[in-house]
């Protein structure tokens, strides 16, 4: 698959869909976050877990929130033109790669060099636990 052979309308429709579950995500762990009473805490041991509970929804909340904005940045790239065109080197993003992390900024090259050089992580690592919808 090359990059003639991308349907720019699809990706751009799979991100769209996948920035309104992750609002709807980040709501919910909103709710979540505002319905830990923390008058409720009757002792320490509820007092640590009403603690950790707001650690997970904190770490959950700042996760999808990365990943919002790497989805609303590919929506920019995809509206002024640039989307599918790397970043670093400005060659052209495989379109088997824009397909499985349409968020993408960087080829396969200069993804692996920037990981390199930060010493870890990849934009994988923050997929949200929302689910992709990937077509068949």
């Amino acid at each position: 698959m090359d990059q003639a052979h991308i349907n720019i309308g699809r990706i751009r429709q799979k991100l769209e869909m996948q920035r309104q579950q992750i609002l709807e995500f980040l709501k919910r762990l909103n709710d979540e976050t505002q319905a830990l009473d923390p008058d409720s805490a009757r002792d320490i041991a509820d007092r640590s877990v009403l603690g950790m509970s707001r650690e997970s929804l904190f770490e959950q909340t700042s996760q999808q929130r990365v990943v919002l904005r790497m989805v609303d940045g590919a929506l920019g790239r995809i509206s002024d033109g640039s989307f599918g065109v790397c970043a670093s080197c400005g060659d052209v993003i495989p379109a088997r790669r824009l397909e499985s992390v349409p968020w993408t900024q960087y080829c396969v090259r200069c993804q692996e060099v920037l990981e390199r050089e930060r010493g870890h992580g990849s934009e994988h690592a923050s997929l949200p636990t929302t689910s992709f919808t990937r077509e068949a």
